[in-house]
């Protein structure tokens, strides 16, 4: 607690000079009010829309991760001639 409150005084001193911002509001919010999203841009087709669930996957990307529109991941596994994206 002690270091806490020496490292609020000294930015605050140090934002009063203007060698440090001012907190945000938004970071000043406490954790449990702060919704934290992690979406994932949709993996591309060679034809440049997402991928669906049970596509054909390129050979390179066997055993890696995709995500379709929705959010969904999935994986590119199956036969590794011709191998699909299905759900991990």
């Amino acid at each position: 607690m002690k270091h806490r409150s020496a490292l609020i005084g000294l930015s605050l001193a140090l934002s009063g000079v203007g060698l440090v911002a001012a907190p945000s509001t938004a970071a000043a919010a406490s954790p449990d009010s702060v919704v934290v999203q992690r979406a994932h841009a949709c993996t591309k087709t060679s034809s440049g829309s997402c991928i669906k669930g049970g596509q054909f996957c390129p050979q390179a990307s066997y055993h890696h991760s995709g995500w379709d529109a929705q959010g969904r991941r999935y994986v590119c596994k199956g036969s590794k001639s011709h191998p699909h994206w299905m759900k991990p």
